[in-house]
């Protein structure tokens, strides 16, 4: 019973915050997971890069929630198609919520194209499809009409779900632009860059419903935009960001700002210095946390954790446990380390001929 009424008060509170309890799996460490909020950002500020995402929430409850999630993306270059170049990418997620083990299986990949507007100025595209599956475990629900009145009681027939798992294919899409200028490399103090894009998901409407009633997947759109703003005479960076989404009737704000001090800078054409930086800031997630993170990059990687501290009306419930993040990140080039937005360098990946 008392695992119902929690349930039930989850449902309230998140209807009141209009935050659907359909929502897709995300992370609070957006600017960590970035192809997964837009497919145009792909192989945009690196050329190669690697990730490996995990989340766990609802630590309070008896059976957390969890998600995992890897990703990989490529610039594909040929030495006759200087002004533009291909990008593709890789993704896969698991998300498991609850003791009726509801997991989302979900395996995609991205085609894009990245167009050079100038010196300093790229226009990305790009679409992705990918393979969903949902599918829970039924015998593991506790149901309304198993309270006997006085408590739960496992001997009264619970209700059956028709079906336990659910197949299809969805599809998205993605335009982003991006700015990066710097007399020197993004690890000094004079490096400035922003995003800022626009990208919608489930543009098929895909059918998801255990109960074969018809429910479509809402149409998700996502606004965005991140800045690397250069502190003059300083060596750190200030980097506010934003995201909000919008699925159905629920929407999402994300917004905070981080802080990088810059350790020591990259050499400029040799590997005897290394890149080093420290960050730390906060975000906040509209109604429901206070987010408080830390990334620390060496060279080529990058590793990062956070900690949502829940703010809602489940306060009492999850006493103040939210969901604890971390994130590692490998990227060949260009971006932290190594000029901003050059991608033909002595470190850039090769054209192909």
């Amino acid at each position: 019973m008392k695992r119902f009424l929690l349930l039930t008060v989850i449902t309230i509170s998140l209807l009141q915050t209009k935050q659907a309890l359909a929502q897709d799996p995300h992370y609070s460490q957006y600017n960590e997971a970035t192809i997964y909020i837009n497919p145009a950002l792909c192989a945009v500020s690196y050329d190669v890069r690697a990730m490996l995402n995990y989340r766990s929430q609802w630590q309070s409850i008896s059976t957390p929630y969890r998600t995992y999630g890897a990703s990989a993306e490529f610039a594909v270059k040929h030495t006759k198609t200087r002004k533009a170049y291909l990008t593709t990418g890789l993704m896969a997620y698991q998300d498991v919520a609850g003791a009726g083990k509801m997991t989302q299986l979900h395996i995609g990949g991205i085609l894009g194209v990245v167009v050079n507007t100038g010196a300093h100025g790229k226009l990305s595209f790009a679409a992705t499809g990918s393979f969903d599956q949902r599918r829970i475990t039924g015998s593991n629900f506790q149901w309304e009409n198993q309270y006997n009145g006085y408590q739960y009681d496992a001997n009264i027939q619970g209700e059956t779900v028709p079906t336990t798992q659910v197949n299809y294919a969805d599809f998205g899409f993605g335009v982003n632009y991006h700015f990066s200028k710097s007399e020197r490399f993004i690890s000094s103090n004079d490096g400035h860059r922003f995003d800022i894009g626009f990208s919608m998901y489930h543009v098929n409407t895909p059918l998801v419903s255990f109960y074969n009633t018809g429910e479509a997947q809402y149409l998700k759109y996502i606004t965005h935009a991140s800045f690397t703003i250069a502190l003059p005479r300083v060596k750190a960076n200030i980097i506010p960001s934003y995201m909000l989404m919008f699925q159905g009737p629920s929407f999402e704000l994300n917004a905070g700002v981080m802080f990088r001090y810059i350790i020591s800078e990259a050499a400029a054409r040799s590997n005897l210095t290394k890149s080093m930086a420290f960050s730390a800031g906060a975000y906040y997630r509209s109604t429901d946390a206070f987010i408080p993170q830390i990334l620390f990059e060496f060279g080529k990687y990058g590793v990062g954790a956070s900690y949502d501290i829940n703010l809602s009306p489940l306060t009492p419930y999850s006493r103040l446990q939210g969901g604890l993040e971390v994130m590692i990140r490998y990227n060949w080039n260009p971006g932290y380390g190594t000029a901003v937005g050059n991608t033909s360098g002595p470190k850039s990946t090769p054209y192909f001929k």
